[in-house]
C-alpha cells in the first residue's frame, strides 16, 4: 500500500526522497567549465550524503549540455553551482524518473 502523503509530493519541489530523475541542463559551455562545476559539486554532495552515489562517468554530455540522474532537491543546487562559475543556464528539463 502506498502512502498518500508521500505520493502527493513525489515528483514535485517538495520531494525530499531518494528517487532519481534524469535531468538535462542546457548550458553555455566553454573550456569544460560547466562539466567541471557539475562534477565537482556532485562529487562533494556524494561524499556528504551516503544515499547519493556519483562519479564523473554518470554525467553524460549532450550537444548543448549535460544529462545526469539526480534526486529532486539537488536540481536547484546544481543550477546554483553553475551560476557560481558564471555558466549560463538556458534550460533545465526533468526527463523522467530513472
Amino acid at each position: 500500500m502506498t502512502d498518500p502523503a508521500v505520493d502527493s509530493v513525489h515528483g514535485t519541489p517538495r520531494d525530499y526522497g531518494d528517487t532519481l530523475y534524469r535531468v538535462y541542463f542546457e548550458v553555455g559551455e566553454s573550456e569544460n567549465i560547466a562539466r567541471d562545476a557539475i562534477t565537482t559539486f556532485l562529487v562533494q554532495r556524494a561524499s556528504d550524503n551516503p544515499a547519493f552515489d556519483f562519479d564523473a562517468s554518470l554525467l553524460h554530455a549532450r550537444p548543448h549540455g549535460y544529462e545526469v540522474d539526480l534526486p529532486m532537491q539537488l536540481i536547484p543546487e546544481v543550477v546554483r553551482a553553475l551560476a557560481e562559475q558564471n555558466v549560463a543556464v538556458y534550460q533545465v528539463v526533468r526527463l523522467g524518473g530513472v
